[in-house]
């Protein structure tokens, strides 16, 4: 083999090579962020904040967004992860959408319902009564 004809080569497998390699980095990037948008259940900091803790107790994390998010640890799947408080960072409550309060109109506690989320997602749910309202409460959520 040449010199002339290695060198060719050599420049054809570093270019197949570095193809290659962005095609895997998109790949994992697209894996990634399918992944997270399917991900169901709370997220592995709510189950962290609650390590070493008993149900019941205090406890917190900080969000990706940066805001701390306060709750108490409860049992989920045979783990302690945290719920959250109704609250928010400014002190306002939070409250589940409108569609979840609908989702629930003429039916009894209890009873399985469904809405679709702003995302256009389908929540399956029961319902459940929450500051003496009727409201569905995702599976998810449990």
């Amino acid at each position: 083999m040449t010199k002339r004809n290695r060198l060719a080569l050599s420049t054809l497998f570093s270019a197949l090579l570095l193809t290659s390699y962005t095609s895997y980095a998109e790949y994992s990037e697209h894996s990634n962020n399918e992944q997270s948008s399917e991900r169901r259940g709370p997220p592995a900091a709510a189950f962290k904040a609650c390590e070493g803790k008993n149900a019941g107790e205090a406890a917190q994390f900080n969000t990706r967004r940066g805001n701390t998010l306060t709750g108490t640890c409860e049992e989920h799947r045979g783990k302690l992860v945290l719920r959250p408080d109704n609250k928010r960072q400014d002190g306002k409550r939070r409250t589940p959408p409108a569609a979840a309060f609908s989702a629930c109109e003429g039916k009894n506690e209890g009873d399985l319902s469904q809405f679709e989320n702003r995302r256009g997602k389908i929540l399956k749910g029961s319902c459940e009564v929450a500051n003496g309202k009727l409201v569905l409460r995702p599976e998810r959520f449990k």
